[in-house]
């Protein structure tokens, strides 16, 4: 019994570690914010994804992400809920879906081969300049 417990307790605790598995490989991530606006307006549920520039595109690697919330703003998540994005160049892709009409931006930024979008992530937490479409 006593060594059930203990084996339990080693489970537990290597479970909780941050070597458990799945983690090895995550990059370290650093907040990200910003808003998108669309003629003044924010493009509210319009999603944002993160690619990074010198990354192949068949990497494994999950991509930063967001959803822009009513005030136009949005927090990026990589790993967890709002938890940032590694540091790095982005090319930024952005699909405003509306289901009577599709891409409301007509797909001028749902490619990460065609748009003009980019961020830059750093150390520490980051407030990006408004992306004014």
């Amino acid at each position: 019994m006593v060594v059930m417990l203990f084996m339990v307790g080693l489970l537990w605790l290597w479970g909780c570690s941050s070597n458990s598995p799945g983690t090895e490989n995550q990059k370290p991530v650093h907040p990200v914010m910003g808003s998108v606006t669309v003629g003044g307006k924010p493009a509210v549920a319009a999603f944002i994804l993160f690619t990074p520039v010198n990354e192949p595109p068949d990497s494994k690697q999950p991509r930063p992400r967001a959803e822009v919330k009513e005030d136009g703003s949005f927090a990026i998540s990589t790993y967890g809920t709002e938890d940032g994005a590694p540091v790095g160049e982005y090319i930024v892709t952005i699909v405003w879906e509306d289901r009577d009409v599709g891409d409301r931006l007509k797909g001028r930024y749902s490619d990460s081969k065609t748009s003009t979008l980019r961020a830059t992530v750093k150390e520490g937490a980051n407030d990006l300049p408004p992306f004014k479409l």
